[in-house]
């Protein structure tokens, strides 16, 4: 027998408004925005990003840290992006700063076909950092022992072969020399003409004349071409570093003199860290004996690892010109009873000094040994010598990057010393941003090379300690 359904109007109803509804949502509800990709950089900001599809016109991003959306609220980054950015919609910026642990609550809106889509309650926890290039910067627990006095510290130590960065314990050593000898494993003897960020007149060279271990210290010591070379050597001689530690082929290796293009007048002595030791964030302490000279200057300073075409950033551990009268155009004392600390100036157009820490002293910076110290952290720079604190700065994103250590004597040069400031015998006889400044340096070497003396014209460094911060 067979059986007969019968539906009744109600029922046509419904199924009509199930299939309708079905229809609708199959039109109008399949469309779910894509996930999105979060990355905290470093040193600071965020990028958020969703990839491209075919009917995108508008993704609005909105964020907070470290708090939960209640529901479609703006929150602290709340931005509509119109263009596509290499195939992805994208906000970033390099002002966020994060930390891991951190969580990052987002909701996205996609305006899709003309009709507008949310993504909402997303979170990310924050674990790991980028470049901005997008290559994971990757961090090293491996010298971290669980269950050990060890706790990680924020100083990182740049594994100079691979770029990564590693953890290292709060307070342990990152280089402890006191120079019984000269460690050529840790320490590169620059072999070069003198270059960026502040131009000296000197070629720094590997030689014990400019670098000398001696009674436990090593010595880097500025001297005068023309009492080793013949007189018209500077002038007229061609001058080719056999040893080059820079680029070979290249102005930084061999120069010839011509004209008023002459060559550097003086040697002088440089070590760095850069082939074995480079570290974000730390304390810096060095026991020396600055020089003292007429245009003669210390270089004990931390110098970025990642080398910039356009500037050089340096970060001065300590600075005290070694002449003992020198008086700005406005008749302040900027001789060697001045020491300051901080950052250096980055290009030859930045002459003259720097709003940084100073510290007047009765004596001579370079009368005696003095221990200076340098407590670099993330955003901020503390400055000491003999263990009292003479200054404290905010620094920028521009020193949140690894840096080596760099030990050199300088002379003359395009920064260091203001134009128009004078001795008490005579005024400087170069100017910064001259075309021959090299030349007129060299012509005044009979004012300035009497206060030359033998020794005391030398940088004296006792020890170097760098340390993790606690």
């Amino acid at each position: 027998m067979k059986r007969i359904i019968i539906f009744s109007t109600r029922h046509i109803y419904l199924i009509l408004l199930l299939i309708f509804l079905i229809i609708i949502n199959d039109i109008y509800c399949v469309y779910t925005p894509p996930q999105a990709k979060v990355e905290p950089l470093h040193p600071k900001g965020i990028r958020i990003s969703i990839p491209d599809e075919e009917g995108i016109s508008l993704v609005a991003f909105h964020v907070k840290f470290n708090e939960e959306f209640s529901g479609i609220e703006a929150g602290t980054i709340a931005r509509d992006i119109l263009r596509i950015k290499k195939g992805r919609w994208t906000y970033e910026d390099f002002t966020t700063e994060l930390k891991t642990g951190d969580i990052v609550y987002y909701w996205i809106h996609v305006v899709y076909d003309g009709l507008g889509y949310n993504l909402l309650f997303q979170e990310h926890h924050v674990t790991d950092f980028y470049n901005r290039d997008g290559s994971k910067i990757i961090i090293d627990d491996s010298n971290i022992v669980d269950g050990s006095d060890c706790r990680a510290s924020a100083t990182k130590i740049l594994d100079i072969s691979t770029g990564n960065l590693k953890n290292i314990c709060a307070g342990k050593y990152i280089l402890n020399d006191s120079f019984e000898h000269l460690n050529n494993s840790i320490w590169k003897i620059n072999e070069e003409f003198s270059k960026r960020p502040d131009y000296p007149f000197s070629v720094f060279r590997n030689n014990k004349k400019n670098v000398e271990i001696n009674r436990g210290n090593l010595y880097l010591k500025p001297t005068i071409v023309e009492q080793e070379l013949p007189n018209d050597f500077v002038r007229h001689g061609t001058l080719t570093l056999q040893n080059c530690t820079s680029e070979l082929g290249t102005p930084d290796c061999s120069r010839e003199a011509r004209g008023r293009y002459i060559l550097p007048p003086t040697f002088s002595g440089s070590v760095d860290t850069s082939k074995s030791v480079a570290f974000l964030y730390g304390n810096i302490e060095i026991r020396a004996k600055l020089p003292r000279g007429d245009w003669i200057y210390p270089i004990l300073a931390l110098e970025q690892a990642e080398k910039s075409l356009v500037i050089s950033p340096q970060l001065r551990i300590a600075s005290s010109v070694g002449n003992a009268v020198l008086n700005s155009p406005a008749g302040a004392d900027i001789s060697g009873h001045v020491l300051s600390a901080g950052p250096n100036k980055m290009t030859p157009g930045d002459t003259g000094t720097l709003d940084n820490p100073q510290r007047f002293g009765m004596e001579l910076w370079s009368n005696e040994y003095h221990t200076y110290q340098l407590e670099w952290r993330k955003n901020r720079i503390i400055t000491r010598v003999d263990d009292i604190e003479y200054g404290s700065f905010v620094t920028g994103s521009t020193f949140d990057k690894p840096m080596f250590l760099k030990l050199a004597v300088g002379v003359g040069g395009l920064t260091e010393f203001p134009d128009m400031s004078s001795t008490d015998k005579y005024s400087k006889p170069w100017r910064n941003v001259g075309s021959q400044a090299l030349f007129d340096f060299y012509n005044s070497t009979n004012l300035w090379s009497p206060s030359w003396i033998e020794e005391s014209k030398d940088l004296q460094i006792d020890y170097v300690l760098i340390k993790a911060l606690d």
